[in-house]
C-alpha cells in the first residue's frame, strides 16, 4: 500500500511557505501531518498575532537533527513581509507525530494561542504557544495527556482545554485555561474511575441550557467499557470539572453503564443529548444460550439524576443502523435473523403462532433490485442510502393493530455511522 500513497500537492500559497522553509532548514525535511482533528495538513495557515498578515506553522521532520537538542520533530512558524513568507523561529517537538492542533483563545484572554499535541504511541504531550505581538511566540508546556479538546463548557463564551490523562491507578480529567492577565490557570485534578485503561471517546452532550456535559467512554478491559460523566461548575470565579453520578447506576441493567467496547455513547437522535447504549435481550432469548441471543439494546439519558430509558431497539453495529422499537410495539415484539436479514415478529411463546411484522434487508443495489422482483413482499420500502448500500423496510400483506405506517418506520429507523 505504502507505493500507492503520495503526498498531496501543494497549493501556490504552501509552495511557497515550503520553499521558505528549505531555504533555512535545508531540502532533506519531510512534512508531517496532524492525525486528528480541525487542522489536517502539514502547512497551518491563519491570522494567530495581532498583525494584519496571516502566519504559518509548518510540521516536519529534519533527519540527523545534531546539537544538544536532538528532536527530529519539528514545528516552525514562518510570517509574511512584503508578500514572501520568512522562517522566523523552530521548535522542537517531542515524539514522532503530530497528534492534533488547536488554533483558539482560552478563558478571558483576548490572545489567539496555538496549542499542539505530539508524540508518540506511549506518550503525548501538548503544547501551547503564546502568540501576541511579541517577536517570537512564547512556549508553555501543557504536559502529558492521552485525549484532549478545546470547548466552551459553561456557555460563557470563554473557550477552556480539557486534558486527560491515563495513568495506572485509572483516568483523571483537568481544565486549563488564560485569565484577564494571559497567565495559564490550571483548575483541580479530578480522579476519575479506578481500573479505566485507555480513552475510547470523549463527546459532548447538552446537560441543559446553559452548561455542557463531557461523557468520556474508557476501557476496563479489551472488550469492556464504562461512561463516566462530568459536567463544569463553577466555585469562587473558577470554572472545576465534577462527577455526574446517577442515582440508579448500579441498578439491573444499568450496572454502572459497563458493557461491550461495540456500544460507544452517541446522539442518535441529533437533539443534542447524549444516549448511551446498553443490551439486554428480545423476548424469547432469556433461556437460550448466549451464542443463540439476539440482543435488544436499550439507550439510557440521564434525567434528573437518573439513567432514565429513552429508546429501545434492535442495532446493527456491522450494518450501521438501529430501529427504534415504537411505541405499540413495547412488550409485544421479537426479532428472528435469517440470511442476515433482521425479522420482527408479534411474540407468541410458540415461534410458530409468530406473525411477521417487517423484515429489514441490507443489500446492494442489484441484489436489492432482484430482491424487489421476486415481489415476496406486499410493500419495499427503502428507508435510507449510503453509496452503493440500500436499507430496505419489507413489509408483508397482512396488516392488524401493529402494523407500522411508511412514515412510522422512517422516523424509527436511524444510521449509525
Amino acid at each position: 500500500m505504502e507505493t500507492y500513497l503520495k503526498p498531496p500537492k501543494l497549493s501556490e500559497q504552501h509552495e511557497q511557505i515550503y520553499n521558505a522553509l528549505i531555504n533555512t532548514e535545508g531540502s532533506k525535511i519531510s512534512l508531517k501531518y496532524p492525525k486528528a482533528g480541525a487542522y489536517l495538513s502539514a502547512f497551518v495557515v491563519a491570522d494567530i498575532d495581532s498583525d494584519p498578515s496571516e502566519e504559518a506553522i509548518v510540521f516536519y521532520e529534519k533527519p540527523n537533527q545534531t546539537g544538544s537538542d536532538l528532536s527530529t520533530l519539528r514545528i516552525n512558524f514562518l510570517d509574511q513581509e512584503n508578500g514572501r513568507w520568512d522562517s522566523k523561529n523552530d521548535f522542537a517537538a517531542e515524539g514522532n507525530e503530530v497528534e492534533r492542533v488547536f488554533i483558539s483563545k482560552l478563558g478571558s484572554s483576548d490572545i489567539t494561542n496555538v496549542i499542539i499535541g505530539t508524540g508518540s504511541q506511549t506518550e503525548k504531550k501538548a503544547m501551547l504557544f503564546f502568540c501576541d505581538d511579541k517577536p517570537e511566540p512564547e512556549l508553555q508546556p501543557l504536559g502529558t495527556y492521552a485525549v484532549m479538546d478545546v470547548t466552551d463548557l459553561n456557555n460563557d463564551s470563554c473557550n477552556e482545554l480539557i486534558m486527560i490523562n491515563s495513568t495506572p491507578e485509572g483516568n483523571t480529567a483537568q481544565l486549563k485555561w488564560l485569565d484577564e492577565r494571559n497567565t495559564l490557570v490550571s483548575g483541580p485534578v479530578l480522579t476519575l474511575s479506578e481500573n479505566t485503561t485507555d480513552i475510547l471517546q470523549l463527546i459532548y452532550g447538552k446537560q441543559n441550557e446553559d452548561s455542557t456535559a463531557v461523557y468520556l467512554d474508557s476501557y476496563i478491559n479489551t472488550n469492556t467499557i464504562v461512561t463516566e460523566i462530568m459536567k463544569p461548575e463553577v466555585y469562587d470565579g473558577t470554572i472545576i470539572l465534577t462527577h455526574v453520578n446517577a442515582d440508579n447506576a448500579d441498578s439491573e441493567p444499568i450496572n454502572r453503564t459497563v458493557r461491550n467496547s461495540s456500544l460507544i455513547s452517541r446522539d442518535i437522535d441529533n437533539d443534542g443529548i447524549i444516549e448511551i447504549p446498553i443490551n439486554t435481550v428480545f423476548k424469547g432469548y432469556e433461556d437460550k444460550p448466549e451464542t443463540e441471543q439476539i440482543n435488544m439494546t436499550n439507550w439510557y439519558v440521564l434525567e434528573n439524576n437518573m439513567f432514565v430509558r429513552k429508546y429501545s431497539g434492535y442495532y446493527s453495529i456491522t450494518d450501521g443502523y438501529a430501529f427504534i422499537l415504537p411505541e405499540k410495539w413495547e412488550d409485544k415484539v421479537t426479532v428472528k435473523s435469517v440470511n442476515d436479514d433482521i425479522i420482527f415478529c408479534s411474540y407468541d411463546e410458540a415461534s410458530e403462532n409468530q406473525t411477521e411484522l417487517m423484515r429489514i434487508c441490507v443489500a446492494g443495489t442489484k441484489e436489492t433490485e432482484e430482491l424487489i422482483r421476486k415481489k415476496e413482499y406486499s410493500q419495499y420500502l427503502q428507508v435510507s442510502s449510503s453509496g452503493d448500500t440500500i436499507y430496505l423496510a419489507c413489509l408483508p400483506a397482512a396488516g392488524g393493530p401493529l402494523a407500522l405506517s411508511s412514515s412510522e418506520i422512517m422516523f424509527n429507523f436511524k444510521i449509525i455511522q
